[in-house]
């Protein structure tokens, strides 16, 4: 499922209404699909032979039995799970899927970008905004230079004052956000480079992106994660780890512990 996750999120945005019902369904219901037969997916979904033939080719799988040995073996909710169980396989889940989905050499140029920038700017909107937040505060106290942007007006605000050697991160689950993705562009006009964080490509984020990490499908948790859901957090974190790593910064976010503890005194 690992790297068929990924191919279907790709191209998502890319897909017609019917095979979006079909991606749609196999996110959601993944061990299910794998033991389909073709008419029966088919008539399960309310769609034709024909679109899902149509839609496995789109996935690079090279027929519908490639697309079903993909798919084998992926956990899915069991309805008869209590809310702990459900939660619990949701966790497992959702972590496996974001390593999965994780390109080393897409973090390490995101790794890079951060380190090499003169300012941040941490975009995100509604839910998409307590991430912006989390990472500004992650990243403020290792010394970096950034700033959370939750409004759109200061969003836009701030994208036409930035310069080269300026860096946006911007989180949008979708991809599509329009108020995100005029202020997106215009910092991309003034010489910014774009870190997207993002469950969807083919968008117009990932469009306006030098670099995409990849969040999970929120069809993969049931929409039981609606918020700051954990494979966002999972990369905040990985990428906080990276810094902590070093000695300096290590030093730099001990300082800011001591002053919390100080002012708490």
């Amino acid at each position: 499922m690992a790297s068929l996750l990924k191919e279907i999120q790709s191209v998502f945005s890319t897909l017609s209404d019917k095979e979006k019902k079909i991606a749609n369904y196999i996110l959601a219901n993944p061990e299910k699909a794998s033991r389909s037969h073709i008419q029966e997916l088919a008539e399960t979904i309310g769609v034709s032979i024909s679109s899902i033939t149509r839609f496995t080719k789109k996935i690079s799988c090279r027929n519908f039995v490639e697309m079903k040995v993909r798919l084998a073996g992926v956990a899915e909710l069991k309805e008869e799970e209590g809310i702990e169980q459900q939660l619990a396989s949701s966790y497992r889940d959702m972590l496996t899927d974001v390593q999965d989905l994780g390109d080393a050499e897409q973090l390490q140029s995101v790794l890079n970008y951060i380190t090499k920038a003169n300012r941040i700017f941490i975009y995100g909107l509604g839910s998409s905004g307590l991430a912006a937040q989390e990472l500004n505060y992650r990243l403020s106290r290792m010394g970096f230079v950034c700033e959370a942007i939750t409004d759109p007006h200061l969003m836009i605000i701030r994208s036409t004052l930035l310069t080269s050697g300026d860096v946006i991160l911007a989180f949008s689950r979708s991809g599509q956000t329009a108020d995100l993705l005029q202020s997106v562009t215009k910092g991309k006009e003034k010489g910014a480079v774009v870190v997207a964080f993002t469950a969807f490509g083919e968008t117009p984020l990932t469009k306006l992106s030098d670099v995409i990490l990849w969040t999970v499908h929120p069809l993969r948790n049931h929409y039981l994660l609606t918020g700051l859901d954990l494979s966002t957090l999972y990369l905040i974190d990985r990428i906080s780890l990276h810094f902590l790593s070093e000695k300096k910064r290590e030093a730099t976010y001990l300082e800011t512990v001591d002053a919390i503890k100080t002012r708490e005194t």
